[in-house]
C-alpha cells in the first residue's frame, strides 16, 4: 500500500474516496499533467541540442515538442490564437539555431501558460473532493515547513548567541588571568629593584644607568617590538643591572623578560631624579592587553623607596 505523505497533515481527516462522477476529471488531469511533463522534458532536450550545435535534430524535436503542447491544450479543452504545430510549420523543415532557440522561447511560454490553466481547471470545473483535500494537506504541510525552517533558525540563531557569549566569557577569563600574571610578575621586579637598591645603598637610575629606560616607548604597539627594538633593549639591559645589584639568581628574573602579552616591561627611574620631587617613586609598568603606554590598559606597580647608604 502506497504511503499518504499528505494525509499526515489532516488528522482527523480520511482521504475521501474517488467518486465515479468525478472520473471524467481525474483523466482530465492525469492526461494534462503527463503531457505537461513530456512537454517539459522535450523543451530541455531542445535547449540540449541548441547548445551542442545539433540543428538538424533539434528541428525533429521542435515538431514533437509542438505536439505535445497541442495535445495538452486539447486535453485542457483550451485554445489559442495559433497552435504550436502552425507555429513550427512556418519555420520551414530545417530551420537555423536562432529560428530554432527563438521558438523554443514560445514553447517555454505556451508551457507556463498551459501549467496556469491546468491549475484553474484543477480548482473550477474538474476540482474534485480529492484534490481539495490534497490542496489543503499541500498547504498545512508547507505552513509546517516554514514553522520548522523558523524553528531551526531560531535555535540556530540561540544557540551561535549562547556560542558568543560564551566565547565573549572565555575572552575575559583569559584577560583577567593575564592581567593577574603581570600583576604578579611586576611585584617580583617591584621586589628585585627594592632588594636592589637595599643592597647597593644607591637609587634605581644610578644602578641602571638611566632616569627613564621606559622614555621613548608610547605610541606604537610593544607586543610586535622585535628583540632589537629600543625599548626591548633597555627593558633587557635594566632587567639585567637589577638582577647583578640585588645578587638575583637566573630563576629569580625567569619569565620578567616579557609581559603576558609579548611586550617589555617599562621601567621609569623616578626616585632621587630631582631634588625638587623627594617623594615620587619609581615605577614599573605592564602595557597591557592593547600592546600600547600610557593608558588605562596599562598595569603600574611602585617600587619601596629605599634611600642612600649613609
Amino acid at each position: 500500500m502506497r504511503f499518504d505523505f499528505l494525509a499526515l497533515f489532516m488528522p482527523g481527516q480520511r482521504r475521501p474516496p474517488a467518486r465515479a462522477t468525478e472520473a471524467a476529471a481525474r483523466e482530465g488531469c492525469r492526461r494534462a499533467a503527463q503531457g505537461l511533463a513530456r512537454l517539459e522534458n522535450r523543451l530541455d532536450g531542445l535547449y540540449a541540442l541548441l547548445d551542442a550545435g545539433d540543428v538538424r535534430d533539434a528541428a525533429l524535436l521542435a515538431s514533437l515538442a509542438a505536439e505535445d503542447g497541442d495535445g495538452v491544450a486539447t486535453a485542457l479543452d483550451w485554445s489559442a490564437e495559433s497552435t504550436l504545430a502552425e507555429d513550427r510549420g512556418q519555420l520551414g523543415p530545417l530551420p537555423d539555431a536562432a529560428a530554432l532557440a527563438a521558438f523554443a522561447g514560445r514553447v517555454e511560454k505556451r508551457l507556463s501558460r498551459l501549467r496556469r490553466v491546468l491549475a484553474a481547471r484543477k480548482a473550477g470545473k474538474w476540482a474534485t473532493a480529492e484534490g481539495r483535500f490534497d490542496a489543503v494537506a499541500l498547504s498545512r504541510a508547507r505552513l509546517a515547513l516554514v514553522v520548522v525552517l523558523v524553528l531551526v533558525a531560531g535555535g540556530m540563531l540561540f544557540g551561535e548567541t549562547l556560542a558568543k557569549k560564551e566565547r565573549e566569557h572565555a575572552a575575559h577569563v583569559a584577560l583577567l588571568l593575564k592581567r593577574e600574571d603581570a600583576a604578579a610578575s611586576l611585584a617580583r621586579i617591584s621586589r628585585l629593584a627594592s632588594r636592589a637598591k637595599a643592597a647597593t645603598g644607591r637609587m634605581l637610575w644610578e644602578i641602571t644607568g638611566s632616569n627613564c629606560s621606559r622614555c621613548g616607548c608610547d605610541g606604537y604597539d610593544l607586543r610586535n617590538a622585535p628583540a632589537g627594538d629600543v625599548c626591548a633593549r633597555q627593558w633587557d639591559a635594566a632587567l639585567a643591572r637589577l638582577g647583578a645589584a640585588a645578587g638575583a639568581a637566573p630563576e629569580d628574573l625567569a619569565g620578567l623578560a616579557r609581559d603576558p602579552w609579548g611586550a617589555p616591561y617599562l621601567l621609569n627611574e623616578n626616585e632621587g631624579e630631582s631634588p625638587d620631587l623627594p617623594h615620587v617613586r619609581d615605577t614599573v609598568t605592564s602595557v597591557g592587553q592593547n600592546g600600547l603606554a600610557g593608558d588605562v590598559d596599562d598595569i603600574e606597580v611602585a617600587v619601596p623607596q629605599a634611600g642612600r647608604k649613609r
